[in-house]
């Protein structure tokens, strides 16, 4: 697995003094704000482990985690900002196996122009017959969001592709 170096950091949207190079300030965010609010994430589940690559834009996830933590600043490329992440994700982005919600683990991420890519691991504890979930990653904070998530099950080779918007509420299922 390649990790890019890179720093996406950002502010506090109360921050008035002069942003650092590289920050992403409420003024700038403002001026950067793009036309769509999506992620895709790519999921693989397998017998005990779902593993996934979720793509979000770079200034709403750290937007969101600095809305979350209250922080004043998150390097998205730290220890600290993969943990902000994945307490972010378990409450945002729920998943359970056979019923039981499952941990999210923030493997690596990375910066690929304006998206920033995490990889995630959730471990079963007995083989995954059903996965249900619910992506509500950024819906708070963007009436327009839209999440894709893309799940092949490796053993059968079955796939599915999920939407959730910000209308949507209840977990879809798939079943293997």
């Amino acid at each position: 697995m390649v990790v890019l170096a890179g720093v996406v950091v950002t502010t506090a949207p109360t921050t008035v003094a002069p942003a650092p190079a590289g920050a992403i300030t409420a003024r700038a965010h403002a001026a950067t704000l793009h036309d769509f609010h999506v992620s895709y994430t790519r999921m693989a589940v397998e017998p005990t482990v779902i593993s996934a690559q979720i793509r979000l834009f770079a200034d709403d996830v750290t937007h969101a985690l600095v809305e979350r933590t209250r922080a004043q600043a998150i390097t998205l490329n730290s220890p600290q900002g993969e943990a902000a992440f994945q307490a972010y994700l378990a409450a945002h982005f729920p998943l359970k196996a056979n019923g039981r919600v499952l941990v999210p683990v923030v493997v690596s991420s990375v910066q690929d122009r304006d998206m920033w890519s995490y990889v995630v691991t959730w471990t079963s504890p007995a083989p995954i017959t059903t996965v249900a979930m619910h992506n509500a990653a950024l819906f708070e904070l963007f009436d327009d969001q839209q999440n894709i998530v893309k799940v092949k099950q490796i053993g059968s080779g079955k796939e599915a592709t999920l939407f959730f918007s910000g209308g949507s509420r209840a977990d879809q299922v798939l079943r293997y």
